[in-house]
Parts: C-alpha cells; sequence; structure tokens
C-alpha cells in the first residue's frame, strides 16, 4: 500500500483516483464542461471559451492589474472539433472512436490512443467530465 493509498484512508480528497479497465473506458461517457462556450471558426477549426477562475484575491488582483482577459481561448483543428462536438453526454468513448476511424485513415489502434490521450487531456483542463458506463450510440 502505497503512502496515497494509506493517507486516502482518512483524508477522502487524497484518494488515489480510480483506474479502469479498458472496457470501462470505452464505455465511458464523456460531457462537455456546461459552462463552456464555444464557435466555429471559418477555417472549421473549433474556439473554445475558458473562464477563468477567480476564486482566490490573488488571482482577481492579477487579472486586474495585468489587465488579463477573463477568459482564454483554447483553439481546436478539426479531429479536435469532431472530437469535442461527439462530446455530448450520449456518445461514449468506443462511438467516438469508430466515429473517427470512418473520418480518417488511420488504424482502429492509433485513433483509439489519440482519442483516450485528447479525452485525458481534456479531463485534465477540466473541460469534459465522464459519466460511467452506457449503451453506444451509432
Amino acid at each position: 500500500m502505497g503512502l496515497r493509498e494509506f493517507v486516502g484512508k482518512f483524508i477522502p480528497a487524497v484518494k488515489p483516483k480510480p483506474v479502469l479497465s479498458r472496457q470501462e473506458a470505452l464505455t465511458a461517457i464523456p460531457v462537455r464542461n456546461p459552462l463552456l462556450e464555444w464557435e466555429r471558426t471559418e477555417e472549421g477549426e473549433l474556439l473554445l471559451k475558458v473562464p477563468v477562475e477567480q476564486r482566490s484575491l490573488l488571482i482577481r488582483w492579477a487579472i486586474l492589474a495585468f489587465r488579463l482577459p477573463p477568459v482564454r481561448h483554447i483553439q481546436l483543428d478539426e479531429v479536435g472539433a469532431a472530437v469535442w462536438e461527439l462530446c455530448d453526454g450520449e456518445h461514449t468513448v468506443e462511438s467516438i472512436v469508430q466515429q473517427m476511424c470512418k473520418r480518417t485513415r488511420m488504424s482502429r489502434r492509433e485513433v483509439e490512443a489519440s482519442v483516450s490521450m485528447f479525452l485525458k487531456m481534456l479531463a485534465d483542463r477540466r473541460l469534459v467530465a465522464f459519466k460511467r458506463g452506457g449503451k453506444k450510440k451509432a
């Protein structure tokens, strides 16, 4: 038992993240953060508008002092935009992989790896979350 697991018994905030099997991960359903806004550019890319967290007084002061915008912009290319649009709370990761296999000339394994890494990056930035399990939507 590692330190994180031991401390997690007593302090819930330190509990380790659950480890999902491949099958559980493929049946997970990505859901976009409802606080985000986005728009399509003329080039077919997608522009995400992410509000900057202003919980602490220091961050609010920095925004005012340095005239920082209250919103960050993240630009997704065509493939990223397609995956983002499929994160609607109804498609599983598996169905997203299947649709991306049809759109690209990559192998199933390559698509699965790249979609998984992209979704993990979105989740790490709190742009999407995952619901467990569900039926596939074609």
